[in-house]
């Protein structure tokens, strides 16, 4: 960037000399000489100018990369908790439009501030070399610019984070929205969803005309500045001129170092906007950053199994969600399961069945000594050895937007094509897969929305068994079957019932 800059640089340079070299005795010869450094300062220019963008740009694609990978790596390795109380819509604003703007900053940001950094300086040296006085005019303007300049950037600060935010719900709503589609239409909803998606757009829109108004008044401000400059400097460079205090062609080549400087002034707006935008965005996203993850505890001497132990017991469970005043979702549950066993709870609506599931697989935190594993307590064993040995069919189906395959092998490391026939076979759902066109292959849509209600739960029953988990928990997980299905589907958990153990 340096280099390029000071070859750039040298042109005007060279310009001065052929515009002074022309009334001399030797005119032609430094009119030619300095023709020929200029076409190679120019090259130059251009070649150093092409890496040096080139190399600050993939870089600060590099960055982009590696940071939305670890902002997604660091979030869903969040505590449950945290994904109740915050927006979908939040999160993805974080993770595509934050993490955008942090490139911005780092990649043409980053490049502008450089090159105008750099550029001021060494033009104010070959600048001073022409003429100081004529230099210390030029600069009679810029404190001025500098003090709009720092107005500007905490305005502009101000007013982004709100547009930022704006953003979040904005697409907060579009999210809940698309995700439900069926139920919008069910009810008939389509204007009165238009019309609470259409407020979250002027509002983001509002803050947006406050960014842009904030905008337009600096560059207003710069470009006036930046003409006062320039008819200062063509004000004093003529007077020099004529007083024989400085050559034509010194007073050319200020002019020509004068205009190189223009665009850098010009474009600190832009640099400040994106300077501003950046760091609101790496505020956002630091915030994310900075909750503390679920403790995967690498346990140094794990505790032994219990001889004689049940293969899962809960000893005076209680737990209250954080923050909700409706008081303990669970209070005093204590019972065991010994291997290979079924075991139904039976309560009424609400009284804690699916919260009891989550604790079961440690989604939220969970007092020691109250919940054991063949005899060891959950809270000193690493989740993915509690998560391995557990699998669990909510009662809200989610499948992803893939082929039948690998929604059913998605827990396996790789997708086993026997596999997913044996679980999709005692799930009863086989049959219905071969009647598809492309069988396990068919892409079944967004959440499988191409399949039935009764459909993804035993595509979701599917996975669970083909994960092989030792634990099976079914949360209302048949509730969209008939009854004669779900008879069939315990007539087959029984028939291994020896390797698997039951809760429903």
């Amino acid at each position: 960037m340096f280099i390029s800059t000071l070859f750039g640089l040298l042109v005007p340079w060279m310009i001065r000399d052929a515009i002074d070299g022309i009334s001399a005795p030797d005119g032609r010869e430094r009119v030619v000489r300095a023709v020929s450094w200029m076409v190679l300062f120019s090259a130059l220019h251009g070649g150093f100018r092409y890496f040096g963008r080139r190399g600050m740009l993939v870089t600060a694609r590099r960055v982009e990369m590696r940071l939305r990978r670890d902002l997604l790596s660091h979030v869903i390795r969040l505590p449950l908790s945290f994904f109740g109380r915050t927006p979908t819509g939040d999160v993805m604003s974080r993770l595509t439009n934050d993490v955008s703007a942090v490139w911005l900053l780092l990649g043409p940001g980053a490049l502008t501030l450089a090159g105008t950094a750099i550029s001021y300086v060494l033009a104010l040296l070959f600048m001073a070399r022409i003429n100081v006085m004529l230099t210390l005019v030029s600069l009679a303007v810029a404190p001025v610019i500098v003090f709009t300049s720092r107005e500007y950037g905490k305005a502009f600060h101000r007013h982004h984070r709100k547009a930022q935010e704006s953003l979040a719900a904005m697409n907060a709503t579009l999210q809940e929205n698309i995700t439900g589609i069926r139920l919008v239409k069910a009810y008939g909803l389509e204007e009165r969803e238009e019309s609470r998606f259409r407020a979250a757009c002027r509002d983001y829109y509002r803050q947006n005309v406050s960014v842009s108004k904030t905008s337009a008044a600096f560059h207003g401000a710069i470009g006036l500045l930046a003409g006062v400059g320039v008819a200062f400097v063509l004000l004093m460079g003529g007077w020099l001129v004529i007083r024989g205090s400085l050559t034509l062609g010194g007073f050319v080549a200020f002019n020509a170092y004068l205009a190189m400087l223009s665009f850098p002034t010009m474009a600190l707006g832009w640099v400040i906007n994106l300077v501003q935008r950046g760091g609101s965005a790496m505020g956002r996203i630091n915030e994310f950053l900075e909750i503390p993850t679920e403790p995967w505890r690498p346990v140094l001497s794990p505790p032994r199994k219990v001889p004689d132990a049940p293969f899962l017991e809960v000893r005076d469970l209680s737990f209250a969600y954080e923050g909700q005043d409706r008081g303990e979702a669970l209070k005093g549950i204590t019972f065991s399961l010994r291997k290979g066993e079924i075991v139904g709870l039976v309560g009424q609506t609400g009284s804690g069945k699916s919260t009891l599931f989550s604790l079961l697989l440690l989604l939220y935190p969970v007092p020691p000594g109250t919940i054991f594993l063949e005899g060891k307590d959950v809270s000193l064993l690493p989740l993915d050895e509690i998560r391995g040995a557990v699998s669990l069919v909510s009662q809200d189906p989610f499948l992803f937007s893939d082929t039948i395959l690998a929604n059913i092998c998605f827990g396996k490391d790789v997708p086993d094509e026997q596999d997913a026939r044996r679980a999709a076979s005692m799930a009863r759902f086989l049959a219905e897969v071969e009647e598809l066109p492309d069988g396990l292959h068919t892409v079944i849509g967004e959440r499988g929305i191409s399949l039935s209600g009764g459909q993804k739960q035993r595509a979701t029953i599917a996975r669970a068994l083909c994960a092989g988990g030792e634990l099976l928990l079914l949360d209302d997980a048949l509730s969209a079957g008939d009854s004669e299905t779900e008879q069939e589907i315990f007539q087959e958990i029984l028939s291994v019932r020896g390797g698997r153990t039951v809760l429903f």
